[in-house]
């Protein structure tokens, strides 16, 4: 075999299988201007953005298949701690997870048929949260995003 015809071969090989290798997911970032609220999640799970509340406290999107986000952030008017977000989550749903620190907290159960998944982060008078809820049919696909994607929320004030 000749050289050109190896590299025409190794460049259709190299070809064949890029083509096969599914394109990476494009992150999305969201960042909220009132409270500087900020989490990034993949846009492939979440695909349609709901349109913005006139409050401008955060944002919510939809996958095709049921799933939720929401990012948002709310004034802590109400003395609320990380104890009692859980003993409110537990009043009204069904929890299976939950920890907290001094200023966070993470809780997870069922509420209206749904799995969800809460992290809030408490700041100054401002709490942050991330909230992904999805039919337990899809807990296989969701279950493996809600860390990562719980995970990057965080409080950026800096604009």
């Amino acid at each position: 075999m000749n050289g050109r015809l190896r590299i025409s071969l190794a460049l259709a090989a190299a070809l064949s299988m890029a083509m096969s290798v599914p394109a990476a997911a494009r992150d999305v970032t969201y960042r909220n201007e009132r409270f500087g609220t900020v989490a990034t999640f993949p846009s492939e799970a979440f695909r349609e953005a709901l349109p913005e509340p006139t409050n401008g406290d955060g944002r919510a999107w939809r996958s095709d298949n049921g799933a939720e986000l929401f990012i948002y952030a709310r004034a802590n008017a109400g003395g609320e701690t990380p104890a009692s977000i859980v003993r409110d989550r537990a009043a009204d749903d069904t929890v299976t997870y939950r920890r907290a620190g001094d200023r966070w907290v993470v809780v997870s159960g069922f509420r209206d048929g749904k799995i969800f998944y809460e992290r809030y982060i408490f700041r100054g008078d401002v709490i942050h949260s991330v909230a992904i809820r999805y039919p337990p049919n899809l807990r296989k696909t969701y279950d493996r995003l809600v860390g990562p994607i719980t995970k990057t929320l965080r409080v950026d004030r800096s604009s």
